[in-house]
């Protein structure tokens, strides 16, 4: 039923397509024959009003076959497999998401509580963040410091240690860790950009992932 009434959806425009498309021939055809007879037509000699006639019968009837045409071509159902969505020779181009954020940030990922639990790629200079409080130590457990330490990117809101994944495993885990003390973080403030003890007694762990790309890292 459906099928059917879509038919005749398309049928009743292709008529109406047509009968347009002869009403606007038949207007130009009968308006070049009219200026093509006498400025006074009503002394024109019988001859030249059948001629008139004549030419604008057969415009009418050329008129009438290009509406066909044109109105076939117009209402067609688009072929299957045409559209962006059926074509499977269609390849949408993604955006590189990692490229334009490069673009527009540099390095600098954002503050950390964005980065929990993604994974970024980077290049030998390595990434960087903010939004690190008096009682927040930020730090690598992965990097080759040795058993119980870790190295130091941040602890407070001072410098924050690029993020390289330089050596050890391809891809490492850096965590932020909230401590109670002030104090406590603050001994941690000469060690950034350094391998020292590994943080004790945080809470409300948050971490992320950094993959060394030029060593062959990936996310």
């Amino acid at each position: 039923m459906a099928v059917t009434t879509v038919q005749q959806q398309q049928q009743r425009r292709a008529r109406t397509g047509r009968m347009l498309a002869v009403l606007a021939a038949s207007a130009g055809v009968f308006g070049t024959a009219f200026s093509q007879l006498p400025s006074n037509s009503k002394t024109a000699p019988p001859s030249a009003r059948r001629q008139f006639l004549t030419a604008a019968t057969a415009g009418m009837v050329g008129a009438a076959a290009a509406g066909d045409a044109g109105a076939a071509e117009l209402f067609a159902p688009m072929p299957t497999g045409t559209g962006v969505t059926n074509n499977p020779k269609f390849q949408m181009k993604m955006p590189d998401t990692e490229a334009l954020l490069k673009e527009k940030q540099g390095n600098y990922l954002g503050r950390i509580t964005w980065l929990k639990g993604i994974c970024v790629e980077t290049d030998p200079e390595g990434k960087t963040a903010k939004g690190v409080s008096d009682y927040v130590i930020v730090y690598d457990a992965d990097a080759p410091c040795g058993e119980g330490k870790a190295f130091i990117h941040a602890a407070g809101p001072g410098k924050f240690e690029p993020m390289t994944a330089a050596a050890g495993p391809l891809v490492h885990r850096y965590t932020a860790e909230t401590f109670d003390e002030t104090s406590y973080v603050a001994s941690y403030s000469s060690k950034v950009g350094q391998c020292a003890d590994l943080p004790k007694g945080g809470a409300d762990p948050l971490s992320w992932e950094i993959a060394s790309r030029a060593r062959g890292g990936k996310c």
